[in-house]
């Protein structure tokens, strides 16, 4: 194995841990197989989990951009009609608090 240039005591240390780390590993897979699970085939559904949800996340952000653009441009066609849909959508959220607030008071 390859010195990771640590002092000596701290080295043997790292080195006491990743065996002990791989022990438990072993028993770990061991103790799932016993069960019927396989560690390999838990291991490969969830990187097919992660590469589904990173495609959805990509595909989402694509979309978010999209509508991002639209919405940039219809603010930019029409100033006065996005400044009252402002207002009107911060007054309506300043009364929806406000009644939340009453709401918690009692």
């Amino acid at each position: 194995m390859a010195e990771l240039g640590f002092p000596k005591g701290l080295n043997s240390s790292l080195h006491s841990q990743v065996r002990d780390l791989r022990r438990q590993l072993a028993q770990v897979s061991k103790a799932l197989a016993d069960r019927g699970i396989d560690f390999e085939d838990l291991a490969d559904d969830a990187e097919d989990f992660m590469h589904g949800a990173r495609k959805n996340a990509r595909r989402a952000a694509r979309q978010v951009r999209r509508d991002a653009d639209v919405i940039a441009h219809a603010a930019q066609k029409a100033p006065a009609a996005t400044g009252t849909v402002l207002v009107v959508a911060a007054a309506v959220g300043f009364g929806l608090g406000f009644l939340y607030h009453l709401a918690q008071r009692d």
